[in-house]
């Protein structure tokens, strides 16, 4: 199988497992990310997902030996709708998808990791938006998630030069949120998993869809997030978790939290 799944406690690890290619994306791989996460899109005891590569690699872009070949607008399509499904998936997800880069996150796997709420690097990791490089365009909703964390400048350099960076400059170019330590990327990212669900599955399902909103991710465009930050907001005042909550704040006694409904 290209995807090994993974549960530990309420979170699950996606490892996409082909490490004899460098974890690059075929299509059995892209199926088996979209069915797991449809998957974990119905399991409402899942708090956050972390995606990571096996061995040394995140994801080393498109298999090349797959797509030799497929040149013609119908195998675009298919590739483009393939990729887009699964990011999508990840953005419509009501829970946080931490990536772990274990190594590099080339082209396509860059572009996968930017589709994910947070991206953890190892210090040996890199990023390559290499598309130029191998004469075609971003093709997964990437380039408004770029700008938005990079700005207009930055993201026009990466995406036109295909220049390689490394996990220091991504993390200084605000590309990845941590670096840390070659082999601890998936054991920080369930660190970090751990502190996020300790908060309530509701109100947080309700905060990753106003970030899908302001990114203009929604059908409606990024529009009257005031507005919409409004109406996730009573939504949420007004549920149980928040009732739950206020009443363990005075009983000095952690939440109990009821799962996502």
């Amino acid at each position: 199988m290209p995807l090994k799944v993974e549960r530990d406690s309420a979170f699950v690890v996606l490892t996409i497992d082909r490490p004899e290619t460098k974890n690059s994306l075929d299509f059995a791989t892209f199926e088996a990310l979209r069915d797991a996460l449809v998957d974990v899109a119905r399991d409402t005891s899942v708090r956050a997902v972390i995606l990571t590569g096996a061995g040394h690699t995140f994801v080393s872009g498109g298999d090349l030996r797959e797509l030799r070949g497929m040149e013609n607008e119908v195998d675009a399509v298919r590739l483009s709708d393939a990729g887009r499904t699964v990011t999508r998936a990840i953005a419509d997800l009501p829970i946080p998808v931490i990536a772990a880069l274990p190594g590099a996150a080339i082209g396509g796997g860059a572009e996968l990791a930017l589709a994910c709420d947070m991206r953890i690097a190892e210090v040996r990791a890199r990023i390559q938006m290499k598309h130029v490089r191998m004469g075609v365009t971003t093709a997964w909703g990437t380039l408004p998630r770029l700008i938005a964390l990079v700005g207009p400048g930055l993201a026009a350099r990466l995406v036109y030069s295909g220049h390689e960076i490394s996990s220091a400059e991504a993390y200084a170019f605000r590309l990845v949120d941590a670096v840390v330590e070659n082999g601890t990327s998936v054991t920080t990212a369930l660190a970090w998993a751990y502190d996020i669900a300790q908060g309530s599955p509701s109100a947080i399902a309700h905060m990753k869809a106003l970030f899908r909103e302001a990114l203009g991710g929604a059908s409606n465009g990024a529009g009257d997030v005031y507005g919409l930050e409004r109406e996730r907001f009573i939504a949420a005042w007004s549920g149980a978790d928040h009732v739950e909550a206020m009443q363990a704040y005075f009983a000095r006694r952690p939440p109990v939290w009821k799962p996502r409904a």
